[in-house]
C-alpha cells in the first residue's frame, strides 16, 4: 500500500507523510479507547432485547401466551424500533453520541425493569414496543459514530469487534439467564422470569454513566489523541469536517434500500433462531433451564470465532460481496439442518452453530456496504433507514415461526421459509453489490 502524500500542514510545521503503519497505530489506539465500552453497551443492549427468549420458559404460562402471542410480543420490539430509528439518528448526529447514547440506555433499562411487572399479554406488547422505541437509536447511532472514527479499510474489523456483543450475550447471557430463572425462581416472592428482567435492566444505568465519561464524539475533540494522531485520522477518513445531513440524500440513495433489504434478510434469520432457541431445545428434551442456558452458549462461541476470522479476512482482502454471500449460505444450511433435527439436541446444536457462523459474521459485513457507499450527507438518514427497515426482519422471523408452529404443530415450515429467505439474500448480494476495493 502506498503512503499518503504530504499535502497538509500541522500548525506551522509541514506534516510528514502518513504511512499505512501509522494509520494502523492510531486506529488501534482509538479502538482500545472506544470499542470496549461500546462492546459492553451492545452486550447489554442485546441481552435486554433477547432475554424474553428465556423468560418465555416461565412467563408464557404466567401471562397466558401461546406461540403466536409470544412471537408478536418478541417482534413488537422491532415495530417500536422502526418508528424512532431515523429521528433518533438525526438527533445523535446533531448532539453527539456521548450525550444521546446514555439517555437511550437509561430509557431502555427502565423499560426492561418494568417488564418484570407486566400481568397481561397487552402489557407485554406495550412494554416490548417501548423497549424497541427506546433502543432505536443505539445501534444505527453507533454505526454512524464508527464512520467518524474508523476508515473504511478498517471498519469491518471494528464492526466485528463491536458486534461480538451479540455472540457474547449468548455466551455469557445464555448461561446467566438460564441460571437466574432456574435458581432465583420464587426468591422474595418474584418468579425467575421477573428476576431476569430486574437483573438485566439495572446494569444498563451503570454502563450509561460510563459511556458519558469515556466516549468522545469526534477525533478532533479527543484530548487523549495528539495533534498528529488527530490529523492522521482526519486524512485517513477522507471527510474530517461535518457535513449537513440531507433527508432526501438518504431516501433516494440506491445503497440505502439495497442495504436495508440485505439487512432485513439477515435479521430475519438471526432473530428467527435467537428468540426460539431455548424453546426448541426444551421441546427436544432438555428439562433444565440452566442446562438450556449452557447449551445456547455453544453456537455463540463458534459464531464469534468465525465472525472474527471471516471479518479479518474480509478486511485483509478488502472484499465484501462474496464473504457476505458465503454468510447467507451458512445461515440457509443451518436452518435446513434445524428443520430436519427438531427431535435431536445434538442435531439442533449443529444447525444452530452453522447458522450462527453466517449470522454473526454477516451482520458486521453487511454494515460495511452502507458505511462505505453512502455519501456523508446521506449517511445519518441512510444508516437509520437501513437499521429500521432491516430490523423489521426481527418482527417477521419470530412471528413467522410462531404462526407456523401454532397452525401446523411444527416449526418445520417456518424454518424452511426463512432458509429460502437466506438464499434470496445470497443471490441479491451476488448480483447487486459492487464495492470498490
Amino acid at each position: 500500500m502506498s503512503k499518503i502524500s504530504n499535502t497538509h500542514s500541522l500548525g506551522d510545521a509541514t506534516t510528514p507523510e502518513i504511512s499505512p503503519s501509522e494509520i494502523d497505530a492510531v486506529v488501534r489506539k482509538a479502538a482500545w479507547r472506544l470499542i470496549p465500552i461500546l462492546f459492553i453497551a451492545y452486550l447489554m443492549n442485546f441481552i435486554d432485547r433477547t432475554n424474553i427468549s428465556f423468560a418465555k420458559l416461565q412467563m408464557g404460562q404466567a401471562l397466558g401466551l401461546d406461540d403466536v402471542a409470544y412471537g408478536i410480543g418478541a417482534g413488537m420490539f422491532f415495530i417500536g424500533y422502526f418508528v424512532f430509528e431515523v429521528p433518533s439518528n438525526m438527533i445523535l448526529e446533531k448532539i453527539g453520541a456521548r450525550r444521546w447514547v446514555p439517555l437511550i440506555m437509561v430509557a431502555w433499562g427502565g423499560a426492561t425493569l418494568s417488564l418484570a411487572f407486566v400481568t397481561t399479554p397487552l402489557e407485554f406488547y406495550v412494554i416490548r414496543f417501548f423497549i424497541g422505541f427506546a433502543e432505536a437509536g443505539f445501534f444505527p447511532g453507533i454505526v454512524l459514530f464508527m464512520t467518524y472514527w474508523f476508515p473504511a479499510s478498517h471498519r469491518g474489523r471494528m464492526m466485528a469487534l463491536f458486534m461480538t456483543g451479540i455472540a457474547v450475550s449468548g455466551l455469557i447471557g445464555g448461561p446467566l439467564c438460564g441460571a437466574i430463572i432456574e435458581y432465583l425462581d420464587g426468591y422474595a416472592g418474584f418468579a425467575g422470569w421477573q428476576w431476569l428482567m430486574i437483573t438485566t435492566g439495572l446494569p444498563t444505568f451503570i454502563v450509561a454513566a460510563a459511556i458519558y465519561v469515556l466516549l468522545t464524539d469526534r477525533p478532533n475533540q479527543a484530548n487523549w489523541l495528539s495533534n498528529r494522531e488527530q490529523h492522521v485520522l482526519a486524512v485517513s477518513l477522507g471527510n474530517p469536517e461535518r457535513t449537513k445531513t440531507s433527508m432526501k440524500a438518504g431516501l433516494v440513495n440506491f445503497w440505502t434500500w439495497s442495504s436495508a433489504w440485505i439487512y432485513f434478510l439477515l435479521v430475519c434469520g438471526g432473530y428467527g433462531i435467537s428468540f426460539w432457541m431455548p424453546t426448541l431445545l426444551s421441546q427436544a428434551g432438555i428439562a433444565s433451564n440452566a442446562k438450556i442456558g449452557l447449551l445456547v452458549a455453544v453456537p455463540n462461541l463458534i459464531g464469534v470465532i468465525a465472525m472474527l476470522l471471516i471479518c479479518r479476512n474480509s478486511d485483509r482482502m478488502q472484499e465484501r460481496r462474496w464473504h457476505l454471500v458465503v454468510c447467507f449460505m451458512f445461515i440457509a444450511a443451518g436452518y435446513l439442518i434445524i428443520a430436519s433435527q427438531l427431535d435431536s439436541v445434538l442435531g439442533l446444536l449443529v444447525g444452530f452453530s452453522i447458522a450462527y457462523i453466517g449470522i454473526l459474521a454477516g451482520a458486521p459485513l453487511s454494515w460495511t456496504i452502507p458505511t462505505k457507499m453512502l455519501t456523508p450527507a446521506a449517511a445519518a438518514v441512510g444508516i437509520a433507514i437501513v437499521a429500521s427497515v432491516g430490523n423489521l426482519g426481527g418482527f417477521v422471523g419470530p412471528v413467522l415461526l410462531g404462526k407456523f408452529s401454532q397452525d401446523t404443530g411444527s416449526f418445520i415450515y417456518g424454518l424452511l421459509i426463512i432458509s429460502a429467505f437466506q438464499l434470496i439474500g445470497a443471490l441479491w448480494t451476488a448480483l447487486t453489490v459492487r464495492m470498490p476495493r
